[in-house]
């Protein structure tokens, strides 16, 4: 196959960082069995994690390629939807200084990884199977947290330092900058971040696709302390993003401007008991349009969709030691709210209030015990919680004739319904890990979790694509009778290593009951947007299983393979589908050698023909393809790091299953096609840190 001779051959001779020369692990230092040290890639049977920051890249969830079972499905340049095992969305709970986003798009344009800007990002971490019950209060799809990079306490009286950084990608004029300056002692510590992201469309072997152009700015200030019973955070931070396309979706973004602002606390109370909390509140005022950077319709086809997303995320928890364990308590919410208007600014008659004084609220208690033993550990972890969802009232304006009349009923028949809704479950999650040998650990994992329906899957009363970010050109409508999703879930893994080589693979297998998902539906306005039939949210009963494993083989102390593989299969049990946008399987392998203070890598990507794809969607299947990747870092001075990488070596043609498709008029990408992937593209950047 032309696969294994370029694999063969380019895998043989090059290698590329995923980190700067200096991270790799001590020779001398013992690597625990549960653990799998890849050269700035963490991979155990509990977390996979990877330093951002060292990635040649622009959109953080990207990096989620390089972590095994998770994926990106991706709308934009910075519009990265997390995928885990299957799931995405808001399935997935994706923390950003641990504690989630409320969004400020219908359609997924800001997500939360989105607002964690790659070289500014300390570290982003997945919870490796069945996430506990106090990571996150719906997290039935997976956990992942990521952190700003705000700098070091200092182990002397006071010190300065910081981090100067760009990088620059031939392809589409992508330019990133970025600066951290840090003032700390022992005790105390003052760190003001900022990064800023520009770029014009990307090009791919297919042609340019156009609108990729993006415009992000990102600050952060942060007052830090730490002392022997005590530590804590506090951060105000903005970010802007402008002018910045996604081609999947039916519109551009013109402004997400977001304020943020947390705090984390955690006091020692005596030997047996400590507390810590956190709480994070972020308002998104968003304005997003169909002519402004794509190829405008006509006239009376112009839209713009004005939106707000605001919100508190608060978690309180008391950590007690126990005689030979450890117990958990806590209390945990989320209040968010969202509006959303749409018009047309060459017709003052046009207003459509799609979501109105929305609000979803979260309260939850959970405990969770645990106890490590010498050769086994365990834990147990219950939460019971509650949501409430309610919604104001809807309306149109400005639609003629027969349509006019057609919404106008359905506004009414919404208005009238019983908008004020309510779920209460718990959840179970149960951990067991057994030592078999030194160098080896058993994981089995058993859970039971839940999710209450969206406010966009309860409360699209007008068949529109406010979809979360679902892409697939179809207009949907809500439901107010849907009931919350319950996800079953097994997960058994091992983590070894013999000699030079080591492995931790995982299979797991989950049931949802009442899966939340569009079905063909008789909406009267179903042609409003679309020419195909509209798809109303529905529960229906589904099943995702599947495995994926990391490995590292270490040829020479410099020299190492290393890769990631990714199966996984999701189905319709009540009638016969697939499930939509899940990954094929995927893999990577990459060769690595190390000196001194330079590194050297190549990758090869592969992913398999997707055509287990499902009807209900109209999804498109899609064939495999292999990219190769190389890069290069150096230190020639200790502060001073260069890089570069090339990827898509070989320029293949190739797109992503995961990828949406072009919804933009005057790109080189047909409307209705799915987005090709960029070409070769080379990336450099020069990073000096103080």
């Amino acid at each position: 196959m032309r696969f294994f001779s370029r694999a063969a051959t380019l895998a043989a001779l090059l290698s590329l960082p995923w980190t700067a020369v200096g991270q790799d692990v001590d020779a001398d230092k013992a690597v625990d069995a549960d653990e799998i040290v890849v050269v700035g890639r963490s991979v155990t049977t509990s977390a996979a994690e990877i330093g951002v920051e060292r990635e040649l890249l622009i959109d953080t969830a990207t990096v989620l390629r390089d972590i095994p079972g998770a994926n990106v499905n991706s709308n934009g340049p910075i519009t990265g939807i997390a995928q885990y095992r299957g799931m995405y969305g808001d399935r997935v709970a994706v923390d950003v200084d641990g504690l989630g986003l409320v969004g400020g798009c219908p359609n997924g344009m800001g997500t939360p990884l989105s607002y964690a800007s790659p070289m500014i990002t300390q570290e982003l971490i997945v919870d490796r199977g069945i996430a506990g019950v106090s990571s996150a209060p719906e997290a039935i799809g997976g956990h992942m947290d990521a952190s700003i990079a705000r700098g070091e306490f200092s182990s002397g009286e006071g010190r300065l330092s910081g981090l100067l950084g760009s990088r620059f990608s031939d392809n589409g004029n992508v330019s990133t900058s970025a600066a951290r300056l840090t003032f700390a002692n022992r005790s105390h510590r003052v760190s003001v971040v900022a990064e800023i992201d520009s770029g014009d469309s990307i090009n791919t072997p297919a042609g340019e696709i156009r609108p990729t152009q993006l415009d992000r700015t990102r600050y952060d200030v942060s007052y830090a302390f730490d002392n022997d019973t005590a530590s804590g955070l506090v951060f105000v931070g903005k970010q802007d993003t402008n002018d910045t396309g996604t081609p999947a979706l039916p519109m551009d973004i013109r402004f997400i401007e977001t304020d943020l602002y947390g705090i984390q606390l955690k006091t020692i109370i005596n030997d047996l008991m400590s507390v810590e909390g956190k709480a994070a509140y972020n308002d998104a005022r968003h304005l997003m349009d169909n002519f402004g950077l794509r190829q405008a319709p006509e006239m009376m086809r112009y839209r713009q969709n004005l939106t707000n997303g605001k919100g508190l995320q608060f978690s309180l928890a008391g950590l007690f030691a126990l005689d030979d364990s450890d117990l958990r308590v806590g209390i945990d919410g989320i209040n968010a709210e969202h509006d959303s208007t749409i018009t047309n600014p060459n017709s003052a008659m046009l207003r459509i209030d799609n979501f109105v004084a929305i609000k979803r609220d979260v309260l939850g208690v959970f405990g969770e015990w645990s106890r490590k033993g010498a050769s086994s550990d365990l834990e147990l972890g219950v939460r019971y919680k509650q949501v409430s969802a309610n919604s104001g009232e809807v309306g149109a304006e400005g639609l003629m004739g027969d349509m006019g009349a057609n919404v106008q009923a359905l506004a009414d028949a919404f208005n009238a319904a019983d908008r004020d809704l309510e779920w209460t479950s718990a959840d179970v999650v149960l951990k067991y890990g057994y030592r078999s040998g030194p160098n080896t650990e058993w994981r089995f994992e058993l859970g039971s979790k839940t999710r209450a329906p969206s406010y966009q899957e309860l409360y699209l009363w007008l068949p529109l694509q406010a979809t979360g970010g679902l892409a697939d050109g179809r207009t949907y409508v809500g439901n107010l009778e849907l009931q919350e999703e319950r996800s079953n879930e097994i997960v058994i893994g091992v983590s070894t290593s013999v000699g030079r080589f080591a492995l931790s693979p995982q299979l797991f297998f989950r049931r949802i009951d009442d899966y939340i998902q569009g079905t063909p539906s008789s909406n009267m306005v179903a042609n409003m947007s679309s020419g195909n039939p509209a798809l109303a949210w529905a529960n229906v009963d589904a099943e995702i299983w599947g495995a994926d494993l990391a490995w590292k083989f270490e040829l020479t102390d410099r020299l190492f393979l290393d890769g990631i593989a990714t199966a996984v299969r999701g189905r319709r049990t009540d009638v016969s589908d697939n499930l939509y946008r899940l990954a094929p399987f995927n893999g990577s392998v990459g060769l690595t050698f190390e000196s001194e203070n330079w590194s050297l890598k190549s990758e090869v990507v592969i992913y398999a023909d997707q055509d287990d794809v499902s009807s209900y969607n109209d999804e498109q299947a899609t064939p495999g393809y292999e990219l190769v990747n190389l890069a290069f870092a150096w230190n020639p001075i200790a502060p001073l790091r260069v890089e570069a990488r090339i990827d898509n070596l070989l320029d293949e043609t190739y797109q992503d299953h995961v990828t949406g498709r072009n919804r933009a008029m005057g790109s080189d990408i047909p409307v209705g096609e799915r987005l090709y992937g960029a070409e070769r593209t080379f990336t450099a950047g020069l990073i000096y840190t103080f």
